[in-house]
């Protein structure tokens, strides 16, 4: 559940403000995407080298996300996972090299057809119900009984379909 999570969360850091120089990434990346890759570096400070294990764990569960990203600002994306769909329509906009989805903007290399993105994610701490809890170190999370998820950094491909 955790690289699903990820999987999600690096999925929705991809978009923000609007500019008029922007056209050509604007333009760029209008149309149907889809995740095609996902590494977890060796280190939180994006160093290493890129572990694809839990992508290889997320592809044979079948789990799918594809975006669809429509030139009024929004897009479509559908994430699948065992077997069923869930649809959301989103806002996007490009600031500079920065693809936002929902105000979380992310750097964006795009060559051709594919955009890869590196980001990362703070440790955090997540209760029995999958919802994160603020304010605590990994020693008060575990002993709450709850799950430490370290820092790390990931490289996610995006491939038009």
């Amino acid at each position: 559940m955790k690289y699903l999570t990820i999987l999600v969360c690096c999925l929705a850091l991809m978009a923000c403000e609007d500019d008029a120089d922007d056209s050509t990434l604007n333009e760029d990346v209008l149309g149907d995407w889809s995740i095609t890759n996902m590494g977890q570096f060796a280190n939180a400070d994006c160093s290493g080298d890129l572990d694809y294990t839990a992508w290889a764990l997320i592809v044979a569960f079948g789990v799918t996300m594809d975006y669809t990203f429509n030139a009024d600002g929004t897009a479509i994306v559908s994430t699948t996972a065992f077997g069923m769909t869930e649809t959301e329509t989103v806002t996007w906009e490009v600031d500079g090299d920065q693809l936002c989805i929902e105000g979380e903007c992310e750097t964006v290399d795009l060559s051709g057809d594919v955009i890869s993105i590196v980001t990362s994610a703070d440790a955090y701490c997540e209760d029995m119900d999958g919802e994160e809890v603020d304010g605590v170190d990994m020693t008060a999370c575990e002993a709450a009984g709850n799950d430490w998820y370290e820092a790390a950094c990931y490289e996610v491909t995006i491939t038009r379909q």
